[in-house]
């Protein structure tokens, strides 16, 4: 039976987890789109419920997604297309909505292993920003990512839609305490090298072929006082141009990919 009021408890309770509170509390967030479903499936996430509407079932694709969403074991739920329009954060949700669990990961899982390189996302407040970080530190091959306090979140929809699937791929942990999370990192033989724009060394004149944590901060403010304090190494990327600064998306592209040459030098 096809659901078609907003009162039904099931929309209710999808409604839900457009709120932070309520994805921390379930521990669930929303997938909106064929591209992003198909990757969860890919990635073998587990998908707890789907809603799609006849807009979905418009092309073969979307025939098809359905027909692996069964395979799944998910609960399928077919829906007025208004509900979902008007439940979406995207305009062009492409008839499909999946209620998908979190994976939880701490910092064993990110530092267990030599030749760390991990990536430390420290108040990125644009969603698109934190995602294309994501995105990046997939391509990349890091380990892990660490966001700090007043990061935005990783369940925002445009957080979800920027990553592009690499979020099923990449741990990410988020750190409530930055002195505990330097004790950790130096315990673990972890440098910490932190993107500055008065860094006293550029970007490719530090070693990060060996374990290393590498900090973006705020596109704004940059990183907080506190990393800078903790920081083995201050560095920069030099700004050769009229511009005063990079976006901090593509700040953290440059900075890996560094470190990523170095380790293809290295072990060549």
């Amino acid at each position: 039976m096809r659901i078609s009021s907003f009162t039904n408890d099931r929309i209710k309770y999808l409604r839900s987890l457009y709120r932070t509170k309520y994805i921390r509390q379930e521990s669930k967030f929303v997938l909106e789109g064929v591209r992003i479903v198909e990757e969860a499936i890919k990635e073998d996430v587990n998908i707890e419920q789907v809603f799609y509407s006849e807009y979905l079932m418009r092309n073969q694709r979307g025939e098809e997604l359905l027909a692996d969403l069964r395979e799944t074991g998910a609960e399928i739920l077919e829906v007025d297309d208004e509900i979902i329009q008007k439940v979406a954060d995207t305009e062009s949700p492409q008839g499909i909505l999946a209620i998908v669990e979190q994976v939880d990961y701490n910092l064993t899982d990110i530092l267990t292993g030599d030749n760390k390189l991990i990536l430390i996302v420290d108040q990125v407040q644009d969603p698109g920003n934190l995602g294309t970080i994501i995105r990046t530190a997939d391509a990349a091959g890091v380990d892990g990512v660490i966001t700090t306090k007043g990061t935005v979140s990783l369940y925002n929809q445009k957080t979800i839609r920027a990553t592009m699937g690499s979020l099923f791929r990449m741990p990410v942990y988020w750190a409530s305490d930055l002195k505990e999370l330097k004790n950790i990192l130096d315990d673990s033989g972890v440098k910490v090298v932190v993107g500055d724009i008065n860094g006293d060394k550029y970007h490719f004149e530090v070693d990060c072929s060996s374990s290393t944590a590498i900090v973006v901060g705020n596109e704004g403010t940059g990183p907080r006082d506190e990393l800078i304090e903790f920081a083995d190494q201050l560095i920069k990327i030099p700004l050769v141009g009229d511009a005063e600064s990079l976006n901090v998306a593509m700040a953290a592209g440059i900075m890996v990919y560094e470190a990523v040459r170095q380790r293809i030098v290295t072990n060549n």
